[in-house]
């Protein structure tokens, strides 16, 4: 005897879980809440997910398989400026593009009190000192072929691009508006000389 299909989309579900764990965290998203927001049923939730740490574990698997696609893609750039200006302007675009939730999962979103989410948060730390890592490599390369966009020295500017990248999202969230960030945005990018 088959089973009773699902009555959700479970692509549906995560991307309403996403928003809702950038919006309120880990710890501030009740399973109340994300039941209600998905439109599910506790026992469904349960079937498709497991535990309301396993969805997050699968949003955030999710939300990182965008941001690696983004870093990927700028390190490809030809200069250090064409690099950051690609990571900045996309992931400023990721964190604001939603009227309601901005932000980032990476910076909003960590479980902080369960024990039983350290795994998770040493993935979300990884992947964003990822980040860190592919700059300062791709930087290194700039400072070998006499990239002069370059202004400083390569880990450094990497760690300083992962930091705005930080604030950006910070920002997003506090409200600040689009337009200003985007401004400061270029203000950064305008340190890597043409």
């Amino acid at each position: 005897m088959a089973g009773r299909p699902r009555q959700f989309d479970i692509d549906d579900a995560v991307n309403v879980a996403t928003r809702l764990f950038i919006q309120k965290g880990y710890e501030g998203a009740t399973f109340a809440q994300l039941t209600e927001a998905m439109g599910i049923s506790p026992p469904s939730f349960y079937a498709a997910f497991g535990s309301k740490e396993m969805l997050f574990k699968r949003v955030f698997d999710r939300y990182a398989e965008g941001i690696r696609a983004v870093r990927n893609e700028a390190v490809k750039q030809p200069t250090a400026r064409d690099v950051v200006a690609y990571l900045l302007t996309h992931l400023t675009e990721a964190s604001t593009r939603d009227p309601l939730v901005k932000g980032c999962l990476l910076v909003r979103g960590a479980p902080v009190g369960s024990s039983n989410a350290m795994q998770l948060r040493e993935d979300m730390k990884n992947e964003g000192e990822a980040i860190t890592t592919a700059l300062t490599k791709r930087f290194l390369v700039a400072l070998k072929t006499g990239d002069r966009t370059l202004p400083g020295e390569p880990h450094a500017m990497a760690r300083l691009t992962n930091m705005v990248l930080t604030g950006i999202a910070t920002q997003a969230a506090g409200g600040v508006p689009t337009c200003e960030i985007e401004a400061a945005v270029q203000g950064f990018v305008d340190l890597f000389e043409k």
